[in-house]
């Protein structure tokens, strides 16, 4: 009988222990990607497909905290502005894409062809340079940084 007490008591002291300490979800290492290449290309085409479709619940989750973006006109902004005022993306078209993975980020340069509206002005500015960088969060891909260059010419 005081066995079955004690065990009892001690399940409960159990009980009242996991609730009171909140659990936390093991952060896993960065993957070491086979092929940074592979691996980069679904996430520059999600976050084409989040801004095309405007999606900021999505983008807020896709960007990374620190998030900065950089504009070939020299402008740039931090994920909070960035949602703010989101371009319109009518079409785009991304080419040559090449990743290097290190350490838990992961970068993509590559070229976009982009129609929409920037700023409020139309944006068709051609094939234009773009590198992008991913960094992992323990649990998945983010956006940290994404830059666009001006257009390739001659």
């Amino acid at each position: 009988m005081r066995r079955t007490r004690l065990a009892a008591a001690a399940c409960g002291l159990a009980v009242l222990l996991a609730a009171a300490v909140p659990s936390v979800a093991s952060a896993s290492p960065p993957p070491k990607a086979a092929n940074p290449t592979a691996t980069a290309r679904p996430l520059v085409h999600r976050f084409f497909v989040l801004l095309a479709h405007q999606n900021r619940a999505g983008l807020t989750r896709f960007l990374a905290p620190g998030f900065q973006i950089e504009r070939a006109d020299g402008s740039g902004e931090t994920k909070s502005t960035y949602l703010t005022d989101l371009p319109t993306i009518t079409t785009f078209a991304i080419s040559g894409l090449t990743a290097t993975e290190s350490n838990g980020a992961l970068v993509a340069r590559y070229t976009s062809t982009v129609t929409g509206t920037a700023n409020g002005k139309p944006y068709t500015p051609g094939p234009a340079p773009r590198l992008s960088v991913f960094t992992w969060n323990g649990h998945r891909w983010q956006l940290a940084a994404h830059a666009n260059f001006n257009p390739l010419t001659g």
